[in-house]
């Protein structure tokens, strides 16, 4: 695979085998076949994958904005460029608190890739807004996000369910979460150790 074009694929932070980058038009085919996959999207309520159309996903694409925060990301594989998942990094809300997300492909589950892009999104947060912490909410039945959360320091705080709204019951299922945090304190000590 050829190496994305940087003028329209701006690198958001690289980790040793990763390259996180802004998600553009061009990487709809990918978030098609991620977002309508049950695999990937069964623990975030939808269990036959969302209901997109590809001309629906170029939209939203073509909406995002220019900075990193609240914008979809691309990972890809350093070796090859090959898009392996997506997260996403939110701006501190007026609590001072910023959430994240991770989402893999399933044939690349189990190689560490989670916590790799998990700790590049918290370095990125933590040096460059002034957030106080990090959160993530991973499904009661996501043991591997569990594991990543904790991998990075995460630490428990709440649990909670998410149900969606009436007009869309038909096709997804309430999300049984827990909380889990990450302060700068406690990040910024790890990094020490």
């Amino acid at each position: 695979m050829d190496e994305p074009d940087a003028s329209t694929s701006r690198v958001v932070f690289t980790t040793e085998r990763l390259i996180v980058r802004l998600a553009t038009t061009s990487d709809v085919d990918l978030y098609y076949h991620f977002w309508t996959d049950p695999r990937v999207m069964t623990n975030v309520g939808f269990p036959k994958g969302l209901p997109f159309t590809r001309e629906k996903i170029i939209d939203r694409l073509a909406r995002a904005g220019a900075s990193e925060f609240d914008h979809l990301l691309i990972v890809e594989l350093k070796a090859n460029y090959q898009a392996i998942g997506e997260c996403k990094m939110s701006t501190p809300n007026s609590d001072g608190v910023a959430t994240t997300d991770v989402k893999l492909l399933p044939e690349t589950w189990g190689n560490g890739y989670g916590v790799e892009i998990k700790r590049g999104l918290l370095n990125h947060l933590f040096a460059n807004t002034d957030c106080i912490a990090a959160e993530a909410t991973p499904n009661v039945n996501n043991v591997a996000s569990i594991k990543m959360q904790e991998a990075v320091g995460g630490i428990r705080v709440g649990e909670n369910t998410d149900y969606f709204p009436e007009t869309m019951r038909s096709y997804t299922t309430p999300v049984h979460h827990y909380i889990y945090r990450v302060s700068r304190t406690d990040w910024q000590k790890q990094q020490r150790t």
